[in-house]
């Protein structure tokens, strides 16, 4: 079941601006299980195998009805209550430069069950 969903990226190519919005369909004890991408789009539901920037969400439980704000630039993580009663939590990718500036370009969300490190 979808407990995460990717509902908008805006203010594409302005720095300041430029986020992606995802909703919270399902209670999540932590978003450390998921990832956000950029890839080029090729055409209907298909995407390139070229995964350039990606965020991968640091340990952070959020409940059903609450929006995550995944803003490009740097910045402070925040949270606070919006006019739907629920929770927005802002949170930083810290880049210093746009990422969704092309009309090709696609986000991707990634949910990771498990995953192990292995230094090269």
């Amino acid at each position: 079941m979808e407990k995460l969903k990717i509902n908008s990226i805006e203010g594409k190519g302005d720095l300041q601006e430029e986020c992606v919005w995802l909703d919270v369909l399902e209670d999540i004890s932590s978003l450390a299980y998921y990832m956000v991408t950029d890839t080029t789009y090729t055409g209907d539901n298909s995407i390139s195998n070229e995964l350039r920037h990606m965020y991968w969400f640091a340990p952070k439980a959020v409940k059903k009805g609450d929006w995550i704000k995944l803003m490009t630039k740097a910045g402070t993580n925040s949270t606070s209550t919006n006019n739907r009663k629920s929770t927005t939590h802002v949170l930083y990718w810290g880049l210093g430069r746009t990422i969704w500036n092309k009309t090709g370009d696609a986000a991707i969300l990634f949910t990771i069950e498990n995953w192990k490190t292995t230094k090269a």
